[in-house]
């Protein structure tokens, strides 16, 4: 089992032929991870910054078609676990499974991993909540998920993207709140001090240049 480099996972990511739009999700998820995961170090707390990283980084792998392809119907996150464990990444899989918006629709489900998740897990979840295509308030994100997936759409005629009621659409923003609390005291900043940490340029450039 091994951790990818910063390097190795910007390359695994490029065999993929990702989108740009993905590239940048991901990049910005990468390095707002990164950066709270260094200012929990700082703090004293003990945080695997490669795992993160790495986890980051190719926390969506399995949104791409090469990925999809090779799957045989797991979740969202989980396909993505189950297809980096094939390719010698196992590790990643706990820091990924639980960053997708849509767990936080149940309660039992968020209230276990909340309090049984890793630092490194809740930290890649959190930073996915903070990031689309660029780092930004988790109100933002949330507002403009909801506005790409109007209730109109997916048959929510009672509010909320995802199919979800307006009850349902207001828990998972209470429950991505406690999730910003939590790492945000890990860290031990406030939401609005959260930054991004560049890195993935180098290591985008180095994966291309096989160096």
């Amino acid at each position: 089992m091994s951790i990818p480099s910063r390097r190795d996972s910007a390359a695994l990511l490029l065999s993929l032929d990702p989108p740009a739009w993905h590239l940048r999700h991901s990049r910005a998820v990468a390095e707002t991870a990164a950066w709270l995961a260094l200012r929990a170090v700082e703090a004293g707390r003990s945080v695997d910054r490669r795992l993160v990283e790495a986890a980051a980084l190719l926390h969506d792998v399995d949104k791409l078609p090469a990925v999809r392809a090779s799957l045989d119907g797991p979740a969202h996150a989980h396909g993505s676990a189950c297809w980096l464990a094939e390719r010698g990444h196992p590790e990643l899989g706990p820091a990924i499974v639980g960053h997708p918006v849509t767990r936080l629709a149940d309660g039992a489900w968020f209230e276990a991993w909340l309090t049984g998740a890793s630092p490194e897990a809740l930290i890649v979840a959190y930073a996915d909540k903070r990031a689309g295509q660029k780092l930004e308030p988790m109100a933002a994100r949330f507002g403009s998920w909801i506005r790409r997936y109007p209730p109109e759409e997916r048959a929510a005629p009672t509010g909320g993207g995802n199919g979800w009621s307006a009850e349902t659409v207001a828990a998972v923003r209470r429950r991505a709140g406690e999730l910003e609390t939590r790492v945000c005291a890990l860290a031990g900043v406030a939401p609005g001090d959260v930054r991004r940490l560049a890195w993935t340029a180098r290591a985008f450039d180095r994966a291309r240049r096989g160096s």
